[in-house]
């Protein structure tokens, strides 16, 4: 847990490994000061789970602490290691900062410990609550303190449970006459799927709230829960630190107490007289801690009237994660964008704030999706100047269970910059001739689809796998087009030009995607490797009205048909559109005017009512 948080804070400060291997070793140490026992021997009990709130608050503090002690002047020793190997200067520049960090954490705990004659700091804390609760003289108000203050320290990220152990086991025993509440208690009435009464959420997410992702998470969480075990649903919706389900989580317990206290006050339920395991699934719970089944009836019916505090807010934090995840997807977008227009270059993963935070999780969960094969194909239709359609081109989607959508130029950078670019692009080459070879059945050889590859996908066997998946579905390599974007085009490498000319050698027709009017446009157009060029969607766009764009499109035209080169416009969208473009001699078409991109039934359709 220590070096996990310690870890998870350099990473939200975006620093470089080697600094957070630094910040690592200084909360170990931090926290080590805690581990000297003053009689001269090691506090190994801090070790299991009696030191993780300490070990939570070190790891956060120490860091904190180090952070803010790198940044006085008066320990920058910047000037002092220039020439020096950075680890050698990172490792000078953090050994005073470090051991102030750690004589503070030793002078500290061993203050405390000598104050409260104690041997450890989790003994100061035990003391405290059980002293605490020892001044609490109602019973009544006592469970209810106790379930009160576990399930708010649950709720900020602190193990409630284990914080008030001591409590639990010396304030709430069985067998006290004419007591109610116990451990056993708490544990059969009051956390039925572990803390928060989390049973509850299981139930509704999996038959009220309709939510692809939480319902996976329950799914999962099944077999856990029904033993009391929560973390998979309380971290993965999230629930703990979650302002929403705070709510539920805290208000639900607290009724399941009332309710149950009640219900054995006035004879309604037996008392709880039998130690009851807290992994003990619900029903038998109840019906082996009070012998009855009026126990587990009981059960069963405060797991209905949580399900119905749940709900709401379930479905509120659901709207709430939807609205705030497009908004943050929306400023990703715009950040890539912007970047685009004035062609400055960008490092998303090494972005600080939330466009680093997500662009980070995006390339996780990117990996996860192409193991999944969770990426699909759309194809949106080309059609002559008569109507007819000649082909299609394969677009990649990526449709993420938070964010939706996700920007197509994005997947493609997150694949270039997690190395995941290959991996990726077999999985694309094995969908687009797979949907190849089904257009086939149904439409006849007659057509192409054709896909995208860039620069750097040419820079690995990426022609021998196309050749093996062509081979593998029965395809000819004519019906697979490759579109290479010009900006890839401009490549000088020897091995670019060898696959290309290799791909064309092989059958298949290369395509220059985005063309504009640029002098190296027309320089590739020598090369003879490229077989059509795909307009771009500037020159497009505004061409009925536009004289200038009218002028170029009419010279690439000119152009293109002295070298035996087709012209294929993208972004058509209206028939005014189409008209001047046929009017320039531009005789291919793409664009919403007469169809969008569509899963593969749909192209087929397409298809067979436009070549019938």
């Amino acid at each position: 847990m220590l070096i996990a948080l310690s870890s998870s804070y350099c990473m939200e400060k975006n620093m470089t490994v080697d600094k957070t291997v630094m910040y690592v070793i200084v909360a170990i140490g931090a926290f080590g000061t805690q581990l000297y026992n003053t009689g001269g021997g090691c506090n190994t009990d801090m070790l299991d789970v009696k030191g993780c709130f300490f070990a939570i608050v070190t790891a956060l503090l120490s860091c904190i602490l180090l952070e803010k002690l790198q940044k006085v002047s008066l320990f920058d020793f910047r000037e002092q290691t220039n020439g020096v190997e950075r680890i050698t200067a990172l490792a000078i520049g953090m050994l005073i900062p470090a051991a102030i960090v750690i004589v503070i954490f030793t002078i500290v705990v061993q203050s405390l410990v000598t104050v409260f004659d104690v041997d450890s700091l989790y003994e100061i804390l035990s003391d405290t609550m059980c002293g605490f609760f020892d001044n609490v003289h109602n019973e009544f108000f006592k469970g209810l303190l106790y379930t009160l203050l576990l399930h708010i320290m649950w709720a900020f990220g602190l193990h409630g449970s284990h914080i008030l152990e001591p409590v639990a086991t010396t304030s709430f025993q069985i067998g006290v006459s004419g007591e109610i509440f116990s451990k056993s208690f708490f544990d059969s009435f009051v956390v039925m799927g572990g803390c928060g009464t989390t049973i509850c959420v299981l139930i509704a997410l999996l038959f009220l709230v309709k939510n692809t992702r939480l319902r996976k998470i329950a799914e999962l969480s099944i077999f856990t829960v029904i033993f009391n075990l929560n973390e998979i649903l309380t971290f993965g919706i999230p629930i703990l630190l979650n302002p929403i389900l705070i709510i539920p989580f805290i208000c639900t317990p607290l009724l399941c107490y009332i309710v149950a206290y009640t219900a054995t006050y006035i004879g309604i339920v037996p008392p709880v007289t039998h130690t009851v395991p807290w992994s003990t699934p619900i029903i038998f719970s109840g019906y082996l801690g009070t012998g009855s089944v009026a126990g587990s009836i009981l059960q069963i019916v405060m797991i209905a009237a949580g399900v119905a505090i749940y709900v709401p807010f379930l479905r509120l934090n659901d709207r709430l994660v939807v609205r705030n995840a497009k908004e943050e997807m929306d400023g990703l977008i715009s950040f890539i964008r912007d970047k685009e227009e004035i062609n400055e270059s960008y490092d998303l993963l090494s972005q600080s704030g939330r466009i680093g935070q997500i662009s980070r999780m995006l390339r996780h969960d990117l990996r996860t999706a192409i193991e999944n094969k969770e990426l699909y194909l759309l194809i949106q239709p080309q059609v002559n100047e008569k109507g007819r359609c000649i082909g299609g081109e394969a677009l990649l989607r990526w449709k993420h269970p938070v964010y939706g959508l996700i920007y197509p130029p994005l997947i493609i950078y997150l694949a270039k910059a997690s190395d995941l670019l290959e991996d990726m692009e077999k999985l694309i080459i094995d969908m687009t001739v797979s949907s190849i070879a089904e257009v086939s059945k149904k439409c006849g050889p007659d057509f192409k689809i054709s896909m995208n590859l860039t620069a750097k996908s040419l820079l690995w066997d990426v022609d021998k796998y196309i050749d093996k998946t062509l081979k593998k579905y029965n395809v000819k390599p004519s019906q697979l087009w490759l579109e290479i974007t010009e900006q890839d085009v401009l490549s000088k490498a020897t091995m670019v030009i060898e696959k290309m000319n290799h791909l064309k050698a092989q059958g298949h027709v290369m395509m220059i995607d985005d063309f504009g009017m640029g002098h190296t446009s027309i320089l590739y157009l020598q090369s003879s490797n490229f077989g059509v060029v795909k307009l771009d969607g500037s020159l497009v766009r505004d061409i009925d009205t536009n004289t200038t764009n009218q002028k170029i499109v009419s010279s690439i035209v000119t152009l293109a048909r002295k070298l035996d080169i087709e012209v294929i416009a993208e972004f058509v969208e209206t028939d005014k559109q189409r008209d001047k473009l046929l009017e320039l001699g531009c005789n291919w078409y793409q664009g919403y005017l007469y169809e969008k991109p569509v899963a593969l039934n749909s192209f087929i359709d397409f298809m067979e009512e436009h070549n019938s």
